[in-house]
């Protein structure tokens, strides 16, 4: 190599070198966004998973603070929990089954997105409607799971008299 073309070849390798250290930048601000967001998704499902554990937890708890105050086989009482469980077994039902439908538009909008100009704001748009179809499928159970927590309070009151 001449003395001519040496600073020729270092400033290509500086260019090259350059080129590729800039490329890699975003690759790992990329990475580390992608590992920042499955982080959150997995706190999000941990703490789900708590609240429903919590929810179970307090539930047992309720039916035996009950059985302390009525005994274990009281008729009347095993009558109230038979017949609330029945009761709001359908609302809830509904209810779930109306979210797995939410969620299954809400992949397959989201799937669809990818063919789009706007991929991210798509997506998000997408999820917020997911979110918001959820959220009326509790609304729309709620009236009916009121409904059968007030018979079960009025049952139970009955059962205390």
């Amino acid at each position: 190599m001449t003395r001519s073309t040496q600073p020729d070849a270092i400033l290509r390798a500086l260019a090259v070198l350059l080129l590729v250290t800039a490329g890699a930048a975003p690759r790992g601000a990329a990475a580390a966004d992608t590992s920042r967001v499955m982080c959150l998704k997995d706190a999000r499902i941990a703490r789900n998973t708590c609240m429903r554990d919590a929810t179970v937890h307090c539930d047992e708890a309720f039916k035996g603070d009950l059985g302390t105050c009525f005994g274990g086989e009281n008729v009347c009482l095993q009558g109230c929990i038979r017949d609330h469980e029945r009761c709001i077994e359908e609302p809830l039902s509904k209810r779930e089954g109306c979210r797995i439908a939410c969620a299954a538009d809400q992949k397959v909008t989201v799937q669809a997105c990818k063919s789009k100009t706007d991929m991210q704001a798509c997506q998000q748009e997408a999820k917020q409607k997911g979110a918001e179809c959820k959220q009326r499928c509790a609304n729309d159970a709620n009236p009916a799971r009121q409904r059968c927590t007030q018979t079960f309070n009025d049952c139970l009151n009955a059962c205390a008299r």
